[in-house]
């Protein structure tokens, strides 16, 4: 069976800046997609910057999941029949998410919402209360993890908390995109993105953002990890823009 060639992005965004986002996260979804990436995963909150301060800054970013920011990636989706999943601020029902969602060549097929909150989420964010997704794609049953539920299970409170829950058990998804915001101080790859290829049998994804943002910075370290645990990035991909390609296990 022929292993299908994803994508993981990183690059820089800047702070409130979402149509210089949009412009920089389409032209680097081209290039994935163009050099034959059939599934392309972009950081956690791309769009927007993630150090927010407050509800205010965070709803000058925001849209509903089918807005204009997801038709911006339709174009490349359909031109390349591929599916490009991305992080947003969502606007639901009166609150705020930390979002992300799938675009396909025919539109929206997806969307996820963050449960386990980080940081400055906790100034904006509400805490999920949905399920989580799976969506058939070229990697398979695709699901999607955003940054701190890398920890595959709920928080104490979600309304139907039990401790033997978990986003995606073993078995249940071929692939898992997660989107991240990941702190520079951490080694890499980080134990937590190969306890959950080994947790859910699942290639994983990993989309992670460089520069800093206010007291924050991100290490980046994209990487395509195999249900093997194999290993696929580059050593430009910690400080850089980079678009990390590799191939997955079905």
């Amino acid at each position: 069976m022929k292993q299908p060639v994803v994508a993981a992005i990183q690059f820089k965004p800047k702070l409130m800046s979402v149509f210089e986002n949009m412009q920089t996260a389409q032209q680097m979804s081209f290039e994935a997609a163009a050099k034959g990436a059939s599934v392309v995963v972009l950081p956690e909150l791309c769009l927007s910057g993630y150090a927010l301060e407050n509800k205010y800054e965070a709803s000058e970013c925001s849209q509903t999941k089918n807005g204009y920011q997801t038709e911006a990636f339709l174009s490349i989706a359909k031109r390349f029949n591929a599916h490009i999943i991305f992080g947003y601020i969502e606007l639901f029902e009166g609150n705020l998410y930390n979002s992300a969602a799938i675009i396909g060549p025919n539109g929206l097929v997806g969307n996820c919402q963050k449960h386990n909150l980080w940081g400055s989420d906790n100034l904006w964010a509400t805490a999920s209360e949905s399920m989580h997704p799976v969506i058939i794609t070229p990697a398979g049953r695709t699901g999607i993890l955003i940054c701190r539920d890398v920890m595959n299970n709920y928080r104490d409170t979600y309304k139907f908390y039990k401790s033997e829950q978990r986003f995606y058990k073993k078995g249940t998804v071929d692939t898992i995109a997660l989107l991240t915001n990941w702190g520079s101080d951490y080694g890499f790859p980080d134990s937590s993105w190969m306890e959950l290829s080994e947790e859910t049998g699942s290639n994983i994804i990993v989309s992670n953002r460089v520069g800093k943002e206010r007291d924050m910075s991100f290490k980046g370290g994209s990487c395509i990890i195999d249900r093997n645990r194999s290993v696929q990035t580059y050593g430009s991909s910690f400080d850089e823009s980079a678009v990390v390609g590799g191939h997955i296990i079905l």
